[in-house]
């Protein structure tokens, strides 16, 4: 993960300036729940983009990054919620809510590991980066702090973040 951190900071001038980042935990869900009530999958095109964030397709070319016309609403809600102008706490609750699949109230390591992904790969668009996503650092990362076998809840994985400054600092921040 040091690897990806040191290639944010060192990009971190090419910050995007999106309005739909620094926004409240209310307005992000307020977001998330119009996805959900407009979109049957995990992606979305320019046409529901615009309804939902009220953005032009200057804003979803950031995000669609491959020109399929389409983007990941889990990358897209994942780096709205590690911008937005919410406390850490809150930030993981929502990103808790956003990858608990099964609604077990509870993280796999599976579910954390894509999680981070999807944190890293929305900030790396953030930040205009073009470069891959280690996916070896990435479950090294995830065995060494979550564990094959563990299911962590909110609180643990919020208490997880936390003992954990170098991975957790870029949601830790106040925009």
């Amino acid at each position: 993960m040091g690897s990806h951190i040191t290639t944010v900071k060192m990009n971190s001038f090419r910050k995007n300036t999106s309005p739909l980042l620094n926004v409240t935990l209310s307005k992000l869900r307020d977001y998330h729940a119009s996805f959900k009530s407009i979109c049957d999958n995990f992606s979305m095109d320019l046409s529901e983009f615009e309804h939902i964030f009220g953005a032009s397709e200057s804003a979803f070319v950031i995000w669609d990054t491959d020109n399929n016309g389409l983007i990941d609403s889990l990358e897209l809600f994942s780096g709205i919620c590690i911008f937005s102008d919410t406390k850490f706490d809150d930030k993981i609750r929502f990103l808790f809510d956003l990858f608990d699949f099964n609604e077990l109230e509870s993280l796999s390591p599976t579910d954390i590991e894509f999680m981070v992904y999807c944190c890293m790969s929305a900030t790396f668009k953030i930040y205009s980066i073009s470069s891959e996503i280690n996916n070896e650092e990435l479950n090294n990362f995830g065995v060494k702090n979550f564990g094959v076998d563990n299911r962590l809840t909110v609180v643990e994985l919020i208490k997880a973040a936390k003992q954990n400054n170098q991975e957790g600092s870029s949601l830790n921040r106040q925009n």
